[in-house]
């Protein structure tokens, strides 16, 4: 279906001209709010400055040399040809997910795989939805899980294991014992991605066994906006984010926070005579002073 046009203009002129031909505009995955197609169009958008930054990438013909220098950043092996996509999953579902794992962006290499999940002005990731309270329909006000690792039934299905996932058929803490210092068969009084650790969990496992499966280097980068009244630039630099990597098993998987400005800065270099580059820069650096600015405002009100 396509979009209206005033829609559509408004969607276009918030991404960077550059990255407009990385997508179908009218098919594409857009992110919605309630009661929205779409709310990419919006200034604060995450897609919006994914698709800024990556969607640029996507369709840049120094994709390689771009590629090959973040790999070398991230001590993955360099080498293209590079294949970037945009709101991809693995149609293999090696997790079993009920609901797959859609990373932002994805890198493919013949030597790499690189998940990148963008962040804005969120906070952090997305918590567990087994350790929330069931909103609508019979079971309202139940939770499937108490937020411990350890062996409990479902009051939902009946089912018991220490994970409410786990017993429906989810093989995150088959890989989580392979990418974390975490034990399947240990029990954990408060289950480490009960909170926000889900979804970089989730990113990490799914990511690992993707590329496992094709054999693979993995590596997870989350793309932040820099800007010190930024929720997500602080939460990088917080002792919460070192105990969280202090958990990871290195040699199973590289993961690193990264700017989008100094994605781009590395960009820049690799391709030192592309001026797609510093015109993204700018268009970047424009948006979240913009951003900031808003936000600093609406508070002073």
């Amino acid at each position: 279906m396509s979009l209206p046009p005033a829609k559509r203009t408004t969607l276009l002129r918030n991404i960077f001209p550059a990255a407009h031909g990385a997508v179908d505009i009218d098919h594409f995955r857009w992110h919605a709010s309630a009661g929205e197609r779409n709310d990419s169009f919006k200034l604060h958008a995450s897609q919006a400055l994914v698709l800024d930054v990556f969607g640029t990438l996507k369709v840049s013909e120094r994709r390689d040399a771009v590629l090959n220098a973040w790999a070398e950043t991230l001590a993955l092996p360099a080498g293209g040809p590079w294949a970037v996509e945009l709101e991809w999953h693995d149609p293999a579902n090696p997790l079993h997910e009920k609901q797959p794992t859609w990373a932002d962006a994805v890198a493919r290499s013949p030597h790499a795989l690189i998940f990148f999940e963008g962040k804005f002005t969120e906070s952090d990731g997305g918590k567990c939805s087994q350790t929330q309270r069931i909103a609508t329909g019979k079971h309202k006000g139940l939770r499937q899980c108490d937020g411990r690792y350890m062996w409990q039934a479902n009051p939902v299905n009946g089912l018991e294991a220490r994970c409410a996932l786990t017993a429906k058929g989810v093989r995150y803490w088959e890989m989580v014992a392979q990418v974390f210092d975490y034990a399947v068969d240990d029990s954990y009084f408060e289950c480490p991605f009960a909170g926000p650790w889900f979804q970089w969990m989730r990113n990490l496992t799914n990511c690992y066994a993707s590329a496992q499966r094709a054999g693979l280097r993995p590596a997870c980068v989350l793309a932040y906006a820099d800007a010190p009244s930024l929720p997500m630039a602080r939460r990088v630099r917080s002792p919460e984010w070192q105990r969280l990597h202090s958990h990871l098993q290195p040699h199973a998987i590289t993961f690193q926070a990264l700017s989008y400005q100094s994605l781009i800065a590395l960009a820049q270099a690799a391709a030192p005579h592309d001026t797609v580059w510093p015109e993204l820069a700018g268009w970047v650096q424009n948006k979240i002073q913009a951003v900031t600015r808003s936000r600093r405002e609406a508070l002073e009100e």
